[in-house]
């Protein structure tokens, strides 16, 4: 082999090897981010809970109380789904080893469509908003519902419609799937404040 050609194959070489550096160190960069913004999420929703628990004991009619209860019911046993959602995904996985959670889980899917996990997983975000509607009376607060818990297919940028389930899990790494299921059980505490503070002020 002549010498330049083989100077040339040994640069390509150390450049290829450059960029596979670089494309590891960003997508560990990446997964750390998501590890970071699950843990800010997970933080706040300590403070949001309780900022929620004052607003229910300032409830006064007993019509209410017996609304906020219900309500406090619903969303304590859908954060509680989520968690249990959260750690079949994970396994035996450790939750702090961010880098580890590379590979996409996709248990909500199979080959042609939805797994029984999967619609399971639709179906218990529909039954909550729709609960939900029935103990809320202000047309805000019903859009709200309505928006934070909807399963409706999303448009994409180039005007497609797509399945909500695979538009927010499907093919994505691990620790973005329970990190989008952190925010829906931040979503729904927030929810949850909003809907007693409407009772305040009824």
């Amino acid at each position: 082999m002549k010498k330049p050609v083989l100077i040339i194959l040994l640069l390509l070489i150390f450049i290829i090897s450059g960029i596979s550096i670089i494309v590891v160190k960003s997508s560990k960069e990446v997964l750390t981010a998501f590890g970071e913004m699950d843990n800010k999420l997970s933080k706040s929703s300590i403070s949001v809970e309780k900022e929620k628990d004052s607003l229910f004991n300032v409830i006064q009619d007993e019509k209410l109380i017996y609304k906020a209860n219900k309500v406090d019911s619903l969303i304590t046993s859908f954060k509680g789904y989520l968690e249990s959602v959260k750690q079949e995904m994970l396994g035996v996985k450790d939750p702090k080893n961010y880098e580890l959670m590379d590979q996409p889980n996709n248990m909500f899917f199979i080959e042609k469509g939805l797994s029984e996990k999967g619609k399971e997983f639709i179906a218990k975000i529909d039954q909550l908003r729709e609960e939900l509607l029935m103990l809320v009376e202000t047309p805000q607060l019903k859009t709200q519902i309505n928006s934070s818990l909807s399963t409706s297919e999303v448009r994409e940028r180039d005007g497609r419609r797509r399945d909500w389930l695979e538009y927010n899990f499907k093919d994505f790494p691990l620790i973005a799937s329970i990190t989008r299921l952190t925010q829906m059980q931040s979503d729904v505490i927030i929810l949850e404040s909003d809907i007693y503070e409407s009772y305040i002020e009824e």
